[in-house]
């Protein structure tokens, strides 16, 4: 009996002396109320009319090639370098290059030629702004009128890094494949938003 009082002596004078330590530091706020830490898949539109034509160089300032750009972000929703982004793409009235999204960068290919527009994106390290890109490998305009009425349709899919870590998908998750990106990432509608450009 005595060996009992003095065993739960030792634990409430043990139990007494455990100290909760510091406070960790505070997540990511929620965007748009939505768990910042939650994958999220946004949508948004872009009209052909709106991309520049704008003359890229290489790091030896030889002339490149042409681009149509678009830059701008998406409106309540901030990107860091720790973030995970990947596009898709669709053009959404005039039926090509296929009538589904295509990962980006993805390359049209004419039809029995070897020419092609390529469409790519980017992600601009200063403010996490996105760049939308679409180049031709011959210098030509992408389509016959630049100043059409239709859009291309944007998937935008985001996943939240940290401070300390970016994220990453596992390297046997093809995401390319936008079915087997949602299921892995869970995700099962998506977000219609803004892209604000500069």
């Amino acid at each position: 009996m005595k060996q009992i009082a003095l065993l739960s002596l030792i634990l409430v004078v043990l139990s007494s002396c455990i100290k909760e330590g510091p406070m960790g530091p505070q997540g990511y706020p929620g965007e748009d109320g939505d768990d910042a830490s939650t994958p999220q898949l946004y949508y948004f539109d872009i009209p052909v009319a709106n991309f520049n034509k704008e003359l890229f160089y290489e790091d030896n300032n030889y002339f490149y090639n042409d681009a149509w750009v678009a830059y701008g972000y998406i409106q309540g929703v901030t990107i860091t370098e720790n973030d995970l982004v990947m596009v898709f793409m669709h053009q959404t009235t005039d039926g090509g290059p296929d009538n589904y999204f295509q990962a980006l960068p993805y390359l049209d290919y004419v039809d029995g030629t070897e020419n092609f527009t390529q469409y790519s994106y980017g992600i601009m390290d200063d403010n996490g702004d996105l760049i939308f890109t679409i180049r031709t490998n011959d210098g030509r305009n992408p389509y016959v009128d630049m100043n059409a009425t239709w859009s291309i349709e944007y998937n935008v899919y985001l996943v939240k890094g940290t401070e300390s870590r970016k994220a990453e998908i596992p390297s046997d998750v093809n995401f390319k494949d936008e079915t087997a990106l949602k299921q892995y990432l869970g995700i099962s509608e998506r977000k219609k938003v803004e892209f604000i450009q500069h």
